[in-house]
């Protein structure tokens, strides 16, 4: 038995928030539902794929209390096209009926003992920093994070703290972006590597205030407002990826960044659809954009840098370096070079002081190309 009033916005926003969770495919029908638990004056709710797991909590009115695991993609597509207003629950059994305003639905529901245990919270002293600079910093690397790579460790994006600091890196061997914040520090010290899908959930989920972080053996949880979300951490070791960030880069193209980002779409349109590659040709007071694939034709476009080394042509995946660019601040950036087979390191020209940030990307192999 359960029976309870919510406003319809707070059980919108409930359900979106836990939804995330909810697999795309399984072959567990409980893993499909989302858990509805009362306590006091709130209406509990999570869901989870077992990897990842997102739990929230909106105000209520109890006057049955009780539990049911519901139908999840159901349950929100209902409460995302009810009018608005309030919404009476109320139920028996494994059957839930709601009611909001002229409209009426009922709901075959599960036993909550089908529904897998919820992971519970660490005891441990958390980590507090301000959710606007942790999902900046997951913006800034985890597109770099690894797709399906038979290195597990590179599935997912490390994550360092002790007393110097947070280090978060991510590569999938072709790029790599590294942030440090030295300003957020652990005493004891921890290193984890962090799955992508509980990455999105963060920087998309979390609004303004502050997030508490904990780490537990091999899970991690980020507990922000009314709203907590857990995750397995993916066994390493991460690879050293120090050694591939090179130090002898001596030739620089300083440009600005929205251009540079315009000019990698245009090329885009020729570039071949599999590699997406471009050509970048780099002398004093010539720089230049090309792609060319013999089905499609050839383009073309004259850069306004600023260079200061040898003439050298490089080639790139211009959609791995769009989308470094795309997530990057300030309006230019500097492109630091050695030669054609060499890690590009890319930085921008005025640095936050708050944090310590780069990019590398690997070259693409050019039919013939003339080093610097």
């Amino acid at each position: 038995m359960i029976k309870l009033l919510v406003s319809h916005p707070d059980l919108l926003e409930g359900l979106n928030t836990v939804a995330t969770a909810l697999p795309p495919r399984t072959s567990l029908p409980s893993l499909t539902n989302i858990l509805l638990q009362t306590h006091e004056d709130r209406l509990d709710m999570a869901a989870t794929d077992l990897d990842t797991t997102v739990t929230t909590s909106i105000p209520a009115t109890i006057t049955t209390p009780g539990s049911i695991a519901l139908p999840g993609k159901k349950l929100h597509e209902i409460v995302k096209e009810l009018p608005g207003g309030d919404v009476h629950m109320s139920g028996t059994g494994n059957r839930v009926g709601m009611n909001c305003e002229k409209s009426s639905f009922t709901l075959s529901g599960s036993p909550t003992d089908s529904f897998p245990t919820l992971p519970g919270k660490s005891d441990e002293q958390p980590v507090v920093l301000p959710i606007e600079v942790l999902a900046d910093a997951i913006n800034r690397t985890s597109y770099a994070v690894a797709k399906d790579d038979y290195r597990p460790a590179l599935n997912g994006a490390l994550w360092k703290m002790d007393q110097e600091g947070f280090e978060m890196v991510a590569t999938d061997g072709h790029r790599l972006a590294r942030i440090f914040l030295p300003g957020i520090s652990h005493q004891s010290g921890v290193e984890a590597i962090i799955a992508p899908k509980a990455l999105r959930l963060l920087a998309r989920l979390a609004g303004e205030g502050e997030v508490e972080i904990c780490f537990q053996g091999s899970q991690v949880s980020f507990d922000f407002g009314s709203t907590t979300i857990f995750s397995r951490t993916i066994e390493g070791p991460y690879p050293p990826y120090e050694k591939v960030i090179p130090s002898g880069n001596d030739k620089g193209l300083l440009i600005d960044r929205d251009n540079l980002v315009a000019a990698l779409r245009r090329m885009r349109i020729i570039a071949n659809p599999a590699t997406h590659q471009v050509r970048l040709t780099l002398e004093k007071d010539n720089q230049s954009l090309e792609a060319e694939y013999a089905e499609a034709g050839e383009a073309h476009e004259k850069l306004e840098g600023e260079y200061d080394g040898e003439p050298l042509q490089i080639g790139f995946n211009g959609d791995f370096l769009r989308e470094i660019l795309r997530n990057m601040s300030g309006e230019r950036v500097l492109l630091k070079m050695k030669n054609s087979s060499t890690a590009v390191v890319i930085e921008e020209e005025e640095p936050d002081a708050s944090k310590e940030y780069i990019a590398l990307l690997m070259p693409v192999k050019l039919p013939s190309t003339d080093e610097g």
